[in-house]
């Protein structure tokens, strides 16, 4: 079922960000990854470029850093288009991590880690698309390997789903910001009210800020996830994913929240596979997975949205 987008009242409520221990993550080093402005085709006005992986051996992952990420308020997705699959076996991607820079010299990167995580060795059509953000706040000073809880406060009833870009600030003559979103999910209050949370995570060396981007889509399609017990998870295939340049934003609109205790659904796991009809032809697929992360037996409705150029 698809639901349109309706008129929408705003209210930002950042929420205090809890500090953890220093314990820093490593980002990719910039020797490991790939530049993806070298190898691309971009097409400007939609908001799209693509490039080849090559091949990448089953469980294999490659890391790729877009260059110059213009406009600095951009917010990026990134998707696939698999290709290599048999009869038998089909051709998964995934993305495993992504994260914002910003560099000495004052350039905004975005960096991501894709991995196959299918069982043969295959290649995929990377497919990096952006939106440009609705909001947007300042993320507060973090600790080289701090962290802090965020969210977004709706009003009423929700029908998009949320892309969160970065735009770090603070960089030094020898250190580059680095902030990363470690994790994202979406809450039903028990007023009704639905909010947006996520985790950020100064992935860098240097203590340093930035300013979130909140930007979101409507859903091209629409589902119930059914009930889902406490840690329980549920999965499903969206078959047939055209146009293949068609780049994925999953949301969700928990229900069921009571008696003091929100709902909270998050999407635990995004794919894309590459898979073989009987009668010979190709499809592409795109995979979900969705958990219930609170402590309330809920259900809600899955908001699947389509950056298509």
């Amino acid at each position: 079922m698809t639901r349109r987008p309706t008129v929408w009242t705003w209210l930002l409520s950042l929420l205090a960000a809890v500090l953890l221990a220093p314990t820093p993550a490593s980002a990719a080093p910039a020797g490991a990854e790939r530049d993806a402005r070298d190898r691309a085709t971009t097409r400007s006005a939609a908001q799209q470029a693509s490039w080849s992986t090559g091949p990448v051996a089953a469980g294999a992952t490659q890391g790729w850093v877009w260059n110059n990420a213009n406009p600095l308020n951009a917010a990026y997705q990134v998707g696939f288009s698999p290709t290599g699959a048999n009869s038998t076996t089909p051709c998964e991607f995934e993305v495993t991590r992504s994260w914002y820079s910003r560099q000495p010299s004052g350039e905004r990167r975005f960096h991501f880690v894709i991995r196959n995580s299918g069982t043969t060795s295959c290649g995929a059509t990377v497919l990096l698309s952006w939106l440009t953000p609705t909001h947007d706040w300042s993320t507060g000073a973090l600790a080289p390997g701090a962290s802090g809880n965020y969210g977004w406060v709706e009003q009423i009833a929700p029908t998009v789903s949320y892309l969160l870009g970065l735009t770090p600030t603070g960089a030094t003559a020898t250190a580059a910001c680095q902030l990363e979103i470690t994790r994202s999910w979406y809450r039903q209050e028990p007023d009704g009210v639905r909010k947006f949370y996520f985790v950020l995570r100064n992935i860098g060396t240097i203590t340093c800020s930035g300013q979130f981007q909140l930007a979101q889509t409507g859903p091209a399609a629409s589902w119930s996830t059914g009930a889902l017990a406490v840690g329980a998870s549920a999965s499903w295939t969206w078959t047939n994913a055209n146009p293949l340049s068609a780049v994925y934003l999953p949301g969700l609109s928990p229900t069921g929240a009571g008696g003091g205790t929100a709902c909270q659904l998050e999407v635990t796991r995004s794919r894309y596979a590459q898979r073989i009809n009987p009668d010979g032809t190709s499809q592409r697929q795109y995979l979900l997975t969705v958990g219930n992360v609170g402590q309330l037996p809920c259900a809600g409705t899955v908001l699947l949205g389509s950056l298509a150029p």
